[in-house]
């Protein structure tokens, strides 16, 4: 379902006031998302973030698991 139509079908659906209250959640939650990403910029650039070999191998196991 596209944006457009996820939109109407909520108008439909939800009152103004409950439509105001997810757009103000769906605006925090991006900006919270944007500022999480900055932070890890912030540590990839100074060479402070470190992702532990473990959790880098986990990951690649379970891309290929799910890929086959």
């Amino acid at each position: 379902m596209d944006k457009k139509n996820l939109r109407k079908l909520l108008e439909e659906k939800l009152s103004d006031k409950d439509l105001e209250k997810l757009e103000a959640y769906l605006t925090e939650e991006k900006l919270l998302r944007i500022e999480k990403i900055q932070k890890l910029k912030e540590l990839i650039e100074r060479g402070e973030y470190e992702v532990p070999a473990e959790e880098v191998a986990e990951k690649i196991i379970e891309f290929f698991k799910k890929n086959q």
